[in-house]
């Protein structure tokens, strides 16, 4: 004899399929970093423990309202267009039993949720903390060791272990930094200094972004973390020390002799100096102009102007020529600060290849 599921069986085989699906799949998606659920500080720890445990009485209370809207509707369900169910008007010990109960789990996660708070809130006391200040602008991070004067673009090296304090502001609008392997979500507001700390228990590399939708390229603003051993990060540290102290910035006059570039140096520095964050190379509008037929019209920008010394000018003097239908938001502490002549040339030489 064959077997013919009736319609209550193919509903309750249905749902469990779609519960299976909706467990599943995020499931799926939190199971690898970087996920708040691979926890890889004790702050994203706690984090983590939390979620677990609000999550878990998510599911009950998921489970046994579908149940019952389940077993409502097979139990109770109309028999025939004549009839009309039995109806219940109200219940007074029912509706005690789920008024009292949704309160006491709201009470319950408040008091467990209190712990975590102070933790974040209150780093721990040490002579053994390093401090990072946190920049971010549109469409970029930078972090700058105060101590040392080095500063790095969208990769923060630290050593694991060590608490390492956060002074976050924005130069912009309003960004958020995250890394969720590492702490929760903290707010980068325009003339406000915030705050945060985490710290990393293993060497490796932590994947973040920025939280709050800031303009079109918001899904750019990327961030990754690497904890080093506190030998390796000595080393790095001391040669990041060792470079910026023979380093001279080209400064700000366009007609610096500069030594030859090499393109394929010049090409490495439009990344790391944070230029494809807002000029693209195939002609895509991003923040600025496009790089994109850019060897042809420089020497058209200005009268008297060769293509590289417009450029050269454009990035040591960014604000003193803004192309029609743009305006100034680039960094002006290239010249400064972040190239020095050779830098400069090589930097040059691959954007008149372009």
């Amino acid at each position: 004899m064959k077997f013919m599921p009736t319609k209550t069986q193919r509903a309750a085989f249905a749902f469990g399929v779609i519960l299976v699906v909706a467990l599943g799949l995020p499931t799926l998606a939190f199971a690898a970093p970087p996920s708040p659920l691979v926890p890889g500080s004790p702050s994203a720890q706690r984090i983590s423990d939390l979620f677990k445990i609000v999550a878990s009485i998510a599911l009950v209370i998921f489970l046994l309202v579908e149940g019952l809207i389940l077993f409502a509707v097979i139990r109770y369900r109309r028999k025939s267009d004549d009839e009309m169910p039995r109806q219940i008007h109200g219940n007074n010990a029912l509706e005690l039993t789920w008024t009292i109960i949704p309160a006491g789990i709201l009470i319950g996660l408040f008091i467990i949720t209190i712990p975590v708070m102070n933790f974040e809130w209150d780093p721990p006391q040490t002579n053994n903390s390093l401090t990072v200040q946190v920049t971010g602008r549109q469409w970029q991070w930078e972090f700058t060791y105060p101590d040392t004067g080095v500063s790095t673009l969208s990769e923060m090296r630290i050593p694991a272990g060590r608490p390492i304090f956060l002074e976050l502001h924005s130069e912009d609008v309003i960004h958020s930094f995250w890394v969720p392997q590492l702490s929760g979500k903290t707010d980068v507001i325009p003339g406000y200094n915030n705050t945060m700390w985490f710290q990393a228990d293993q060497p490796g590399e932590y994947d973040g972004q920025c939280a709050e939708f800031c303009g079109l390229n918001h899904y750019t603003m990327l961030i990754k973390v690497t904890a080093l051993t506190a030998a390796d990060f000595k080393t790095w540290m001391d040669q990041q020390v060792y470079e910026l102290s023979h380093f001279t910035p080209v400064g700000t006059d366009i007609h610096t002799e500069l030594p030859p570039g090499d393109a394929t140096r010049g090409a490495a520095l439009y990344k790391s100096q944070g230029c494809s964050s807002c000029h693209s190379l195939n002609g895509t509008q991003i923040v600025g102009p496009s790089f994109q037929g850019l060897s042809q019209r420089a020497g058209t920008r200005k009268p008297g102007y060769t293509a590289e010394l417009y450029i050269h000018e454009s990035i040591v003097q960014p604000c003193a020529y803004v192309v029609q239908g743009f305006t100034c938001v680039m960094p002006q502490d290239f010249g400064t600060k972040k190239l020095d002549k050779q830098n400069l040339a090589d930097l040059i030489a691959f954007l008149l290849t372009q």
